[in-house]
């Protein structure tokens, strides 16, 4: 296994990773990019080439919001009571996955919490009911 890097505009690097995928042999390659200097660049793909060899190595990839609480509710249900993870799912379901759900987790930044949170303030109550204004 190993990596190289590349500069593809000033202070941004590509890293490359490669590795022979076991069913196959053939070449697989993984790119990540990379802002900062090339020394920190250097730095970065020695661990996540340390990190592949260790068995550590979680790969970016494309889980919405929406697809990371459901499988966060799959593993809550051994970890509370029905009544608590009925809870827990009405709320990411029908609050934080109509407003946030389609966002990919790895974009997901604090400001788009922030404004969806405000949003779900200003809009009120689903049921449109009286009452205390509650959306989380």
């Amino acid at each position: 296994m190993k990596g190289s890097i590349r500069e593809r505009s000033p202070g941004h690097w590509a890293i490359i990773l490669d590795r022979r995928d076991p069913a196959t042999g053939k070449r697989k390659r993984k790119w990540h990019s990379f802002k900062g200097t090339k020394r920190q660049a250097q730095i970065e793909c020695a661990r996540l080439i340390s990190d592949m060899k260790a068995g550590t190595y979680l790969e970016p990839h494309k889980t919405t919001l929406a697809q990371y609480l459901e499988r966060w509710l799959e593993h809550m249900r051994s970890q509370v009571t029905p009544k608590t993870l009925a809870r827990y799912s009405d709320l990411a379901r029908k609050n934080i996955s109509p407003l946030l759900g389609s966002v990919l987790l790895i974009k997901l930044r604090p400001a788009q919490i922030s404004e969806a949170y405000t949003r779900a303030l200003v809009e009120g109550r689903r049921d449109a009911r009286a009452g205390r204004n509650r959306c989380f």
